[in-house]
């Protein structure tokens, strides 16, 4: 009896909702605040399901107030006007951005800012024309863009992004330490000769040891990568460094090239997993298995990366609490516009599976 009492003490929550309605939690929270991007069916259903749990018997949650209304998810993107629906690391962040809002009775707009690269002042009248309170600056977005915005006096938060030197907050995830983790990882395993591919590269004359990543996330997953091997005593060859436009097709460009310059390798580390799925299609038409003759590991852990035959051995990112993080940062920058600014770097984890072993192992 007293089992049977604590169970019908517990509170109710959305997840019992989710559960009854057969829906993710995101789908609750935006029917409950009224989000517009659920049709009817799915409204009812959702509603339906929340008074058959009890849900909607509650009190309404107080919402504190908040001096933001609309903000902007401002997203920038190497490849030009890329639809975000299809990018399987930026979805997710616009997940946990949205649901994070909804909460706080927020509404989001979403634009790419493609257009704007190299017009600054123009992507200012855009925040202005559209009554932002505050944006999140989402993806590799320029140091001219990102000083322009922190300008304006618009509250402002990167998101996987930073630039040195400009004191504006930034929420990513932990890429240096993920980098050390996934070449560690490959080091632990035997392997010394080992690739990197990472985004599209500055050059530099003479050149430096290493070509440095345009991408700041990006290259910090690179220092993760050479801190790692010098740790190991292993010399970095600058011979194993490609760049890629971070698709699966540029993975699997640079990957042929690392395989036609001549230089052994045993394990290459990609900067993301898109492109590590595009170099295991090139080492395959190479006829090298993976990870017999060559290993592979990646950076994100997307939905698609345990479902690769072998799977996915990555470094896991939590993509919405990055895109959750960045909301509530905003939040208490429109609250305090004096206090000091952050760089807040999310945990991650290196998920070991199917596509990294010991050389040779078969």
């Amino acid at each position: 009896m007293a089992e049977v009492r604590r169970r019908r003490a517990r509170a109710v929550t959305t997840q019992d909702v989710a559960h009854a309605a057969a829906v993710s939690r995101v789908t609750v929270s935006r029917v409950l605040n009224n989000h517009g991007n659920v049709t009817e069916r799915i409204r009812q259903r959702v509603l339906q399901a929340a008074a058959d749990v009890g849900y909607l018997s509650r009190p309404p949650r107080r919402v504190p107030p908040t001096p933001l209304s609309d903000i902007g998810f401002f997203f920038a993107s190497i490849l030009g006007e890329e639809p975000l629906g299809d990018n399987p690391f930026w979805s997710p962040v616009l997940h946990g951005v949205e649901q994070e809002a909804s909460a706080a009775g927020i509404h989001v707009t979403y634009r790419s800012i493609t257009p704007y690269a190299e017009r600054p002042g123009a992507l200012l009248e855009l925040v202005r024309e559209a009554r932002l309170d505050g944006v999140l600056l989402v993806g590799p977005a320029s140091e001219p863009v990102v000083r322009a915005l922190h300008g304006s006096g618009v509250p402002l938060v990167l998101v996987d992004n930073a630039v040195p030197g400009v004191a504006v907050d930034a929420v990513l995830g932990d890429c240096l330490g993920g980098g050390r983790a996934a070449v560690r990882h490959l080091v632990g395993l035997g392997h010394r000769d080992v690739a990197f591919i990472g985004g599209p590269f500055v050059e530099s004359d003479p050149p430096l040891r290493h070509r440095t990543n345009t991408i700041w996330s990006v290259e910090q997953r690179a220092l993760g990568y050479l801190s790692a091997l010098e740790e190991a005593g292993v010399e970095p060859d600058r011979r194993l460094f490609e760049g890629s436009n971070l698709t699966t097709d540029g993975g699997y460009a640079a990957c042929q090239r690392l395989l036609a310059g001549g230089r052994p390798f045993t394990a290459i580390f990609c900067a993301n997993d898109v492109c590590a799925i595009g170099v295991i299609r090139a080492l395959h038409e190479a006829g090298l298995a993976v990870p017999r003759d060559v290993s592979v590991v990646g950076f994100d852990d997307i939905e698609v990366a345990r479902h690769l035959i072998p799977p996915l051995t990555t470094v896991r990112v939590d993509k919405e609490a990055i895109g959750a993080g960045a909301t509530r940062r905003l939040l208490d920058r429109a609250v305090d516009p004096a206090a000091i600014t952050s760089t807040t770097c999310l945990h991650v984890d290196l998920v070991q599976r199917g596509t990294a072993a010991a050389p040779g192992r078969r």
